[in-house]
């Protein structure tokens, strides 16, 4: 038997740790600023909050003004949109003003509200007969007139657009209600949503005519009065919102004749240049001084000088007036007189005939 001997070596080591605490004072300046692969922040700090949103009678803020942190912000006269297209829109107008201000039948007078936009934004309007525009919309062209397109030239800034005087949009339905709202843009990517509408209703085309002496007596023709009468006349009024006026003619239907077939004719001078009464004859004068026709707009020289009746329809123009009806209808009044004279061989008897006066309104 053999023996041997062994030797174990177990090795032993021995670590210590060591533990150090630094403590560093932090410097703002020198902290490393919020970043990423795609931003750095420069700059940052915290404000002073508020227990409430920043509120008016108008608006409540949500977050951040420019993001919205929930919902979609907006009111009657304006919606906030997310993102920066919407940072950079013009603002909303507000519904525009309108008005029939003459009874207008087929046209509306617009102001348009800039809502603060800048004196060079410029607006386009939109308009229909149904409230919520979802059927027969179209556009105000920029001549006034309504169409179904809208093109650049259809923008127009508030002061080409009538300012505070406004414009009017034409070629309208009578006795339709129309609704109109607008919208504004202010240089490249800046175009609203569209406002509120407004709406107005446009009236029936309308006219009322009156002649104050249904019929006229003249006095007896003798030698104490020369065989004349100059004191007889009608007051011809009319009332209607035809925007481009109106005019009234006048004829008669023959001479003054008696039932025998004996008359007294017309006197001589025609509408176009009439004449201070000379002679024999049935005649008039008006009072309106801007007449249209031939011959100058005051030819009767303020209802002193004299013309004589015509028989051929339509007559001649005894009294107008051109419009255009815009701050109300109009409603005019004007004379016209007659004169008679007769002479001392002429045939005693009743003499009549019928003036036929023809009122022309310009829708």
């Amino acid at each position: 038997m053999s023996y041997k001997s062994f030797k174990l070596f177990v090795p032993f080591s021995l670590a210590i740790l060591f533990v150090i605490l630094t403590f560093i004072t932090p410097d703002v300046a020198e902290a490393t600023l919020p970043s990423s692969t795609n931003y750095q922040l420069q700059n940052y700090s915290f404000g002073a909050g508020g227990a409430t949103n920043a509120t008016s009678s108008n608006f409540g803020l949500n977050g951040i003004a420019g993001e919205v942190e929930f919902g979609q912000p907006g009111s009657a006269s304006f919606q906030v949109g997310s993102g920066l297209t919407y940072l950079m829109k013009a603002n909303v107008p507000s519904a525009p003003t309108l008005s029939t201000p003459a009874n207008n039948y087929d046209r509306i007078l617009f102001i348009i509200n800039t809502s603060g936009n800048p004196t060079d934004a410029t607006y386009a309007l939109e308009i229909s007969t149904t409230s919520n525009f979802s059927s027969n919309v179209n556009y105000i062209k920029q001549d006034g007139t309504v169409g179904s397109t809208l093109t650049s030239a259809d923008y127009k800034t508030y002061t080409n657009w009538g300012g505070a005087s406004g414009t009017f949009v034409t070629g309208l339905l009578s006795n339709t209600t129309y609704y109109i709202r607008a919208r504004a843009r202010q240089g490249n990517f800046t175009e609203s949503d569209w406002g509120p509408a407004a709406s107005t209703t446009t009236l029936f085309a309308s006219l009322t005519f009156t002649i104050n002496n249904p019929t006229i007596n003249f006095a007896n023709l003798n030698a104490s009065n020369s065989y004349t009468d100059s004191s007889k006349s009608d007051t011809l009024t009319t009332t209607t919102n035809a925007f481009n006026g109106y005019t009234i003619y006048a004829r008669v239907n023959q001479p003054l004749t008696t039932p025998d077939g004996n008359t007294i004719t017309n006197y001589i001078s025609p509408n176009s240049t009439p004449t201070s009464w000379s002679g024999t004859g049935f005649g008039y004068t008006t009072n309106d001084t801007n007449l249209s026709g031939t011959g100058g707009a005051n030819r009767f020289s303020n209802g002193t000088l004299y013309a004589g009746f015509g028989t051929a329809a339509p007559g001649d123009p005894v009294a107008d007036d051109p419009g255009p009806a815009i701050g109300s209808q109009i409603n005019d009044s004007f004379t016209v007189s007659y004169r008679v004279t007769a002479t001392n061989t002429t045939p005693a008897g009743t003499y009549t005939n019928e003036i036929i006066y023809t009122i022309v309104p310009s829708y």
